[in-house]
Parts: structure tokens; sequence; C-alpha cells
């Protein structure tokens, strides 16, 4: 477990840069000054890009220059600080490739090229070489690893990706919507993954709330926009679980029902049986974790 143990270091853009190394790690040495970008001008440094990690409740990024003069390398570090373990997953898992080489270092993280990108806790940090070669990733490992030994905390995915069940779930596909779930706007808090059966590709989602009128809200808003650019839209409801089917022009068929405080479903959804166990998996296991 890279980063020992002991709590995380707590928010504050006053504290980033002192995560960043100087010449702790053998081999390299920072070569400039460390900036610090917070949501108001985080656009100078990732123009065209920022939107995107504000979704995430974007904090702080610092960042600063580094030199290994003995492996040739040059290379930047950025440790962005987002609002919470979530967010900093979330921001992760949105660039993370399915097919990217994975390696065991903080709570996950991969390498590309010249390229090392890892998380924990609100932490996302991306470590980038100038150059490519099979030494790029060991040389930017150390660097990640005396990072991570400064963060401290444990080592931890966030409990709520174990609501998916693990058959036929898609490696690395999970991800965390802070905002715009299904691509609507009023919808928040959300979680996904892809799984394939045979032929058949779908995806299930949950989405959580903190109680039930705001659970209720959601599903309302989603079946009216299924009403309205759906088809075949059939409404049903028991004692404790409504629900929804619709046909959706880019999912295919789509299954939604509303629980307690969540709303879960399948979208481009198989047979019934498979909609039925999967659907009854992950509402056992929301139980379980008190979240319905």
């Amino acid at each position: 477990e890279a980063g020992g143990q002991g709590a995380a270091r707590p928010a504050g853009s006053s504290d980033l840069a002192a995560l960043l190394p100087g010449a702790e790690v053998p081999g390299w040495r920072r070569s400039g000054e460390a900036r610090l970008f917070l949501p108001d001008n985080l656009w100078e440094y990732i123009d065209g890009g920022a939107e995107g990690y504000l979704v995430y409740n974007f904090q702080a990024v610092a960042t600063a220059d580094y030199e290994n003069e003995g492996a040739g390398l040059q290379a930047v570090v950025d440790i962005y600080q987002m609002a919470d373990d979530l967010c900093g997953f979330g921001i992760y898992a949105s660039e993370r490739s399915y097919s990217a080489r994975y390696i065991d270092i903080g709570a996950q993280g991969y390498l590309t090229e010249n390229s090392l990108h890892l998380y924990q806790g609100p932490y996302y940090i991306k470590l980038t070489a100038f150059q490519e070669g099979e030494q790029v990733g060991g040389q930017l490992e150390a660097l990640a690893v005396e990072i991570l030994g400064r963060i401290g905390g444990k080592a931890e995915v966030p409990g709520e990706l174990a609501v998916f069940p693990g058959d036929n779930l898609v490696a690395n596909s999970e991800r965390y919507l802070a905002r715009d779930v299904l691509g609507q706007s009023d919808l928040k808090n959300g979680f996904t993954a892809e799984y394939q059966v045979g032929q058949n590709e779908f995806k299930l989602f949950f989405i959580l709330h903190d109680d039930l009128s705001s659970a209720a809200r959601s599903f309302e808003s989603y079946r009216t926009f299924m009403e309205k650019y759906g088809e075949n839209l059939q409404g049903h409801e028991d004692e404790d679980i409504r629900w929804f089917t619709a046909d959706d022009s880019y999912y295919g068929r789509v299954v939604t029902e509303h629980t307690g405080k969540v709303v879960l479903g399948i979208l481009g959804a198989p047979d019934v049986e498979v909609v039925n166990e999967y659907l009854r998996q992950m509402r056992q296991k929301l139980i379980s974790m008190g979240k319905v």
C-alpha cells in the first residue's frame, strides 16, 4: 500500500505545493519553481480542458518541472486536488483507458509511453515526461511514490463501486459523475459501469440522493425526458419500487427504477432474466450499505 498509514493531508491549496518533491528522489531535481492554479484561473494552465475538472469540484493544482540528468529525462508533475475522494476518483476515471497498462500504485495507476497517472483520496496526480522509452515508467514511479508518502492516508477505491456486480463487468469501466448523469443536467452524484454478456453490451447505473424526495424528483425528471424523447414507455409500480421501461435511440432498451433514496437501472438492457438479476444484486448491495 503506497502512502503509508495515517490521515490524508487536509484539503487546502496552501499545503498543496508542499506535496511536490524537491531533491529527495535519487536522480531527480526540481528545475523550476512550483506553480499554483485555482478554479478562477485554471484555464490559464489547461485552456480548453478546465471545465472537465471544475465539474468534479476542482480546488487547486500544484505543478512543477523536473529533470533527471542521469536518465536523460525531463518531466512535469501535476497534483490536482479535488473536493473529496469521489471527485478525485471521478476525474481520474474520466481520463483513463480500459486498455492502459495498470500498475499497483496509489488507489490505482496506469502508465502510457511517457506518463504515469494515479489517484489517492482527493488527489489526481499526473507525471508526464518529454521523452519515451522503457525506463520512463520506473523513473516516474519513483517520483510518484515520494508524493504518495507526503499525502499519506490509505490507498482505497470508493466503496460505492462495490455496488456493481462483478460478473461480466468490463474492467476499469466504472465512472463517477458528479453531475450530468445520463446526460441529464438534473441528475447528480451518479455511478456507471459497462458490461458485456456474449454479444450484448450494456451499462448499469445508480444515483445516490440525500433523501426520498430528491430521489423521487430525479426519477420523475428522467421519466419525463424519456416520455418526450424515447418510445414505448411503460410505467410500473409496486409497494416498494417504481420503475419504467422505454426505448432510447442511443442506449436501446432502458429499465429505470426508484427505490428509497436511489435511482438505478440498465441501459441497453438484454433479456428480462439478466435485467432482473443485475437489478436485484445492485439493490441488495445498496441496502446492505445503507444507501437506500
